[in-house]
């Protein structure tokens, strides 16, 4: 039998785990864009993209906190060409 620890490891991140995942990820983007002297960046990555695109609850609660942060968050999704261009457009 496996123990609790080994259950949880094997499980992965839990829900609030990997929406800091993705809050690090995003505030890493937004340090070097404001270093460069940039007020927005595209977060482009699989989870900005797709869990975007479906509007999950993961991205709902990753982008609220960066609204509480005082930035503006907008998804952004064109089709228009040969390719889907989409990613979460972040500004301050």
């Amino acid at each position: 039998m496996i123990t609790a620890k080994q259950a949880r490891e094997l499980s992965g991140p839990t829900f609030e785990e990997r929406v800091e995942e993705q809050l690090e990820y995003a505030d890493k983007n937004i340090r070097a864009a404001a270093e460069h002297g940039h007020r927005i960046t595209n977060l482009a990555n699989e989870f900005w993209t797709r869990e975007g695109y479906n509007n999950t609850d993961l991205y709902k609660k990753a982008a609220k906190k960066l609204k509480e942060l005082g930035y503006t968050v907008e998804f952004f999704y064109d089709c228009g060409g040969q390719f889907v261009n989409m990613y979460t457009i972040v500004k301050w």
